[in-house]
């Protein structure tokens, strides 16, 4: 009867392990999947790489500016840009993109490349829309170069999707966040 347990203990902590594995490589080979027609939420977190906070004797960590962030398409055409008026705090910004391009039409399935240009350089990170009305939906690879974080004398910057998913179905983290829905399950999702 124990050995029974520790079987089925480590085949749990295996599967655990390999979903998280799996999770990562998705993030880093598909870029992020948004459905078609939600807005898309981005922001920069500012953080320290070093465990005393970035305070050594010759830096310390500011706050990342925003001067604007732009959208292109897999030609690399900028469709849609946003431009401050003057630098905005990275603690006070969080920016949303309504899947449009500058004429406000609606932008068609497939990846794209979020840059958003800061005080510490310009950060970028692909993403694919997908339509979950399609037949299948396949799994794009990213064919995008990210610079999703910027680390300067233990002061690190990063690009980050804000997740407005609620109710969502994770299992293990193999598919991440569908809100009950895999593009790939089939059906026309709300």
């Amino acid at each position: 009867m124990r050995r029974r347990w520790v079987t089925v203990g480590c085949v749990l902590v295996i599967a655990v392990f390999l979903s998280s594995v799996a999770a990562t490589a998705a993030t880093s080979l598909f870029g992020t999947r948004f459905r078609a027609g939600e807005t898309i939420q981005f922001e920069i977190e500012d953080s320290t790489t070093w465990f005393w906070g970035g305070a050594c004797c010759c830096c310390s960590c500011t706050t990342t500016t925003i001067f604007g962030w732009r959208i292109t398409d897999t030609a690399g055409q900028t469709i849609y840009s946003v431009v401050h008026d003057a630098p905005v705090s990275s603690t006070m910004w969080t920016g949303n993109w309504g899947q449009t391009n500058v004429d406000g039409t609606a932008v068609p399935s497939g990846q794209y490349t979020l840059y958003v240009d800061t005080s510490v350089g310009t950060l970028s990170r692909c993403l694919t829309i997908y339509d979950p009305c399609a037949c299948c939906n396949p799994c794009y690879s990213c064919g995008c170069n990210q610079v999703a974080s910027v680390v300067e004398c233990g002061c690190k910057a990063t690009l980050v999707f804000v997740d407005t998913c609620t109710g969502c179905f994770p299992f293990f983290g193999l598919f991440g966040c569908g809100c009950y829905s895999s593009p790939c399950w089939g059906g026309c999702c709300p």
